[in-house]
């Protein structure tokens, strides 16, 4: 698979708005994307350099903080984890490579979710 570096690291946060603050203010990271998820939630995407972010979902109901316990996402249709958890890593890869790519997963028999 041929990509381009990371795009996103996505974690999940407790308090959007103090996770909003500490990422602007304290580490001057600009805040350069924000999504309402259906459902309720938000994601929210801080520029760290070179071309990548990170991002951080936020939910009032997600699942609660779970040490040493993964978070299992029940896509479609769901897709909170744990406060605290990693929610998902983003590669950034050119389209007709993120075609390719998508095309070797399946026929490796990986299920591959909406994108």
């Amino acid at each position: 698979m041929r990509t381009n570096g990371i795009n996103h690291v996505a974690l999940v946060a407790r308090d959007m708005a103090e996770t909003v603050k500490f990422y602007t203010e304290v580490l001057e990271m600009p805040l350069v994307k924000t999504v309402e998820l259906p459902g309720g939630g938000q994601h929210f995407f801080f520029d760290c350099g070179g071309g990548s972010a990170i991002a951080f979902f936020w939910w009032a109901d997600a699942p609660p903080a779970a040490p040493g316990v993964a978070s299992v996402r029940k896509f479609p249709g769901d897709d909170r984890t744990a406060i605290g958890s990693m929610n998902h890593l983003a590669f950034h890869m050119d389209q007709h490579e993120l075609q390719a790519a998508i095309a070797r997963l399946q026929a490796a028999d990986v299920e591959v979710l909406p994108i």
